[in-house]
């Protein structure tokens, strides 16, 4: 993971810092705070997952961003999914997941929890680094912050099962103070603030079963998922986990919540020892991944067939769907003849009568328009004065230290 040292992802972390320990100054309400998003205006959000793509880039996979379940996205080698609702993977889901696993060898599903929100860390930092005088107005933004978090937190049951993991709500908050499993090693557990919520109970050989018909011949390659390790937990309490089999190196990922993994939580260098372990976990098997696939999703997972993936290829798509497609094919065609009317030339170009320098009556016209811009009509008349003296021979009668415009 060398590559994760490099300038781009260096500058990323740099800027994110700035937001907590540069925010000193005066703080902003208008903090970015949309959840799993790494493109868009919203890739800089504290709880965006950019700076965590970035470090699968910079490890020399191609990322990409999908916000449906899709058939280009099921061609990835890798599939992160961090879901912006606290609901689990749907039966139907589970199902297309584990068909895609069972397609190819090397792959890995990566699912990150939603019980947490970067936003109130984010408050909490800055409340200890503003002045006294601003300290009631980030008081006022983290109690937002922790409000809006708790009402979208307080709809969900206190347990529910998805069959890759059963989850418990029911529990008070809590900070990891120690950390165990493979990937404690190297890791400093009294630097970290891996913020847990909830309880998240993998499954085992024996729960994974539940819930398939094992005698029917389409059924989901169950055997896939038939073990269970804790690569990272805090005493009793699994924190990442890992689903896979002795006759496959395809893996399932599962981690508790994303108070390691998401934009804010990436400054912490602890976190990121971590962050680049999930990483490493990918790259484990003998078929390297090469590409990685971050879906992105609001409330459910839209799951999209071959035919329906097709759609919107051209470019032209937008002409169709409505209100447009009510005045939106009349106005191209109109723009396009006018287009047409405008700019083009049609046969050969036009070529225009040379204009005459010897023309005399061009000379008195220039020199009426010259007189005509002095705006002097007294200047204007000495001037036609003087040409008809100097055509009869007289004597030239000059105006001196008169300016123009004291004749008018």
């Amino acid at each position: 993971m060398n590559g994760l040292s490099s300038s781009r992802y260096l500058v990323l972390l740099l800027l994110l810092a700035c937001g907590i320990i540069v925010g000193c100054g005066k703080p902003s309400s208008k903090l970015r705070t949309a959840y799993g998003k790494r493109t868009g205006n919203e890739a800089g959000s504290v709880n965006g997952t950019k700076a965590l793509s970035e470090m699968f880039r910079e490890a020399g996979y191609y990322v990409r961003s999908y916000s449906a379940v899709s058939p280009s996205m099921l061609r990835h080698n890798v599939i992160v999914w961090f879901p912006n609702s606290f609901d689990g993977p749907t039966p139907e889901f589970r199902d297309t997941i584990l068909r895609w696993l069972e397609e190819e060898e090397g792959r890995t599903f990566i699912y990150v929890g939603r019980d947490f929100d970067a936003s109130i860390q984010y408050w909490n930092d800055v409340l200890n680094k503003v002045d006294p005088a601003e300290k009631l107005d980030v008081m006022r933004q983290r109690s937002l912050a922790i409000e809006s978090f708790d009402k979208l937190r307080n709809y969900q049951s206190p347990q529910a099962d998805y069959q890759f993991y059963k989850i418990e709500r029911d529990a008070p908050r809590r900070v990891a103070s120690s950390l165990s499993g493979p990937w404690a090693k190297g890791i400093d557990a009294s630097k970290t603030q891996i913020e847990l919520r909830s309880r998240m109970i993998p499954a085992d050989e024996d729960t994974i079963y539940k819930g398939f018909d094992t005698f029917d011949e389409d059924a989901v390659p169950i055997h896939l998922v038939e073990d269970s390790e804790i690569l990272l937990s805090t005493g009793k309490e699994a924190i990442v986990a890992r689903l896979g089999s002795d006759y496959s190196d395809n893996q399932i990922i599962l981690v508790n919540n994303g108070s390691f993994l998401l934009n804010l939580p990436l400054v912490n260098p602890e976190h990121r020892k971590l962050a680049a372990k999930l990483v490493n976990q990918c790259d484990e098997s003998y078929y390297a991944p090469d590409s990685v696939a971050f879906l992105e999703t609001e409330g459910g997972v839209r799951i999209m067939n071959a035919d329906q993936s097709t759609d919107g290829n051209s470019g032209w798509e937008w002409l169709s769907k409505w209100p447009l497609n009510l005045v939106g094919l009349q106005m191209a065609w109109w723009l396009i003849v006018l287009c047409f009317a405008l700019y083009p030339i049609f046969g050969r170009a036009k070529k225009l009568p040379s204009a005459e320098t010897s023309d005399f009556k061009k000379h008195i016209d220039s020199v009426g328009d010259l007189l005509q811009a002095t705006d002097d009509h007294g200047y204007a008349q000495l001037r036609v004065q003087q040409y008809h003296q100097a055509m009869k021979g007289d004597a030239v009668y000059r105006r001196s230290k008169v300016r123009r415009g004291e004749g008018k």
